[in-house]
């Protein structure tokens, strides 16, 4: 798969939704596709120069890589924007990204357990003409029930680690001290004991 490949399929999910709907998207490297792709780290200098010159951004050709980087970064918005979701939102839909690392909270990933467990099972030949056959059967036997089943699941996963994350906040507060600069509880203790003796 690449980015290509699965705008081009998304394009065409998307113009098949009969109203307007939200999308819940991991962050695969295909479905991340910055919507203006500015120049990397490794970014040659004529090629960051080309890339400011397009974007009108005024240099001087004696400034050197480092230079023009910064000029790039200023350019950078603070939240990034994805061509897929504003292909999304042009089209009346919404794009609703999971966090990172969290694929339990994305109820596909259920449902595509569930389509290998079946194939698995069925699997006789190996062949994969056969495999092909059995995944086709297993996605059309995914049942509207079955999605809510995984969908309440995921909502119920996403809702445990909210109460987890709230409890260790709790019990974390009371043990962090924040020691200010002229918190000076420390060396009056330590004259006071000199001043005794």
């Amino acid at each position: 798969m690449n980015s290509e490949v699965f705008k081009s399929w998304f394009t065409q999910m998307l113009n098949s939704l009969e109203e307007p709907s939200v999308i819940v998207m991991d962050n695969a490297s295909y479905h991340s596709t910055l919507n203006d792709n500015f120049p990397k780290s490794n970014t040659r200098k004529a090629d960051v120069q080309a890339w400011l010159t397009k974007k009108n951004v005024d240099f001087s050709p004696l400034e050197n890589l480092a230079e023009l980087r910064q000029k790039v970064k200023a350019l950078i918005p603070f939240e990034k924007k994805y061509e897929l979701d504003v292909l999304a939102l042009e089209m009346g839909h919404e794009v609703i990204r999971l966090p990172p690392y969290h694929c339990q909270y994305n109820p596909i990933e259920l449902i595509w357990a569930q389509v290998k467990n079946q194939v698995a099972t069925k699997n006789k030949t190996c062949k994969m003409v056969d495999i092909e056959k059995l995944t086709h059967e297993a996605l059309d036997s995914v049942t509207q029930h079955d999605w809510e089943k995984c969908v309440r699941h995921a909502e119920a996963l996403q809702d445990e680690d909210n109460e987890k994350e709230i409890m260790r906040d709790s019990m974390l507060e009371p043990i962090i001290l924040t020691l200010l600069p002229d918190d000076s509880d420390w060396g009056e203790s330590s004259d006071e004991e000199g001043n005794s003796e």
